[in-house]
């Protein structure tokens, strides 16, 4: 009966451990490339568009902001992407309960 439990334990504590990676490894991975490539794109979208504009006033031509400014929306996300970030979602819940829990055991020992 012993052995069932250290198993169940066990299986519990890699399960634990391998979400934890997983959470770990999407948070630095959209923390860091992701969130730079968008910022780099944007900046070169408006260098573009600076151009584009000095040289409409330039050639005389009327000149309107929103010629300028259009922002687009491509959303990239596909299945994978979208179960990685729910993965990712389900397991900082969890850590965080986990951790309330953790505390609130450490105040009725401690009080």
């Amino acid at each position: 009966m012993s052995e069932k439990k250290d198993k169940k334990g066990s299986i519990f504590l890699k399960i634990l451990f391998l979400l934890f990676i997983i959470y770990l490894s999407l948070t630095i991975a959209m923390s860091a490339g992701y969130y730079e490539a968008r910022l780099s794109e944007k900046t070169t979208i408006t260098k573009e568009a600076m151009q584009r504009f000095e040289n409409d006033i330039k050639m005389g031509k009327e000149v309107d902001i929103k010629d300028y400014l259009q922002e687009e929306n491509k959303d990239y996300s596909n299945a994978t992407t979208k179960a990685g970030v729910a993965l990712s979602n389900l397991t900082e819940n969890f850590m965080s309960k986990g951790i309330i829990e953790i505390i609130e055991v450490l105040k009725k020992l401690f009080t």
